[in-house]
């Protein structure tokens, strides 16, 4: 009887610990420097459209999410011009069916942090992967590399990545500090060594 209720009681605290979030041991924290360096695009855009889809891999079928961004701003990459706009489209593994982290009425449980959640009309500087084989990317360190940019109550503008610009910044700051120091970063990349 007493085994029964050791292991009964170990099997609760295995899940109850894998219910906690791993988001401090799943992720490479990263400067702006090691964001720049990773990405194949860098801009600024707002989203102006989200559609679920999903890609074939293996066998098998994963969910994806395609993000069409107007670009306002490069810093680094190459950008398709049509019609005298760049739009700019990023195909990512996700759900939008999971977006409010429930499946039915189960919480959804992870131990990666999630991909950043684009909005339509929101505007992002975004640090983006190249492109795999099957046309999947992603920001660079998830949430480290997807800044939303959005209007203080004094009307300036300001940005914070999903991590609230930890190890990067005290909180939001300045778009035009954010630009200024993706500039630099890129500019470290770019000097010879």
């Amino acid at each position: 009887m007493r085994l029964k209720i050791s292991a009964i009681c170990s099997a609760a605290m295995l899940a109850a610990c894998l219910c906690l979030p791993a988001y401090a041991t799943t992720v490479l924290k990263m400067t702006l420097d090691d964001l720049a360096t990773r990405a194949d695009r860098v801009f600024r855009g707002s989203v102006v459209s989200v559609e679920p889809g999903s890609v074939s891999v293996g066998g098998g079928s994963i969910p994806t999410v395609t993000y069409e961004l107007l670009v306002q701003e490069q810093f680094k990459g190459s950008f398709p011009t049509a019609k005298d706009k760049t739009v700019v489209t990023v195909t990512m593994v996700g759900d939008l069916k999971q977006r409010d982290g429930t499946v039915g009425s189960m919480r959804r449980l992870s131990a990666l942090p999630d991909l950043p959640d684009l909005r339509v009309g929101h505007e992002y500087l975004l640090f983006t992967t190249r492109p795999s084989a099957g046309g999947l990317s992603t920001t660079v360190g998830l949430g480290q590399g997807a800044f939303k940019i959005y209007l203080s109550p004094n009307r300036e503008e300001l940005a914070a990545n999903e991590l609230n610009n930890a190890g990067l910044f005290n909180g939001p700051v300045s778009y035009s500090t954010l630009a200024s120091a993706v500039r630099a970063a890129l500019a470290n990349q770019e000097a010879p060594r």
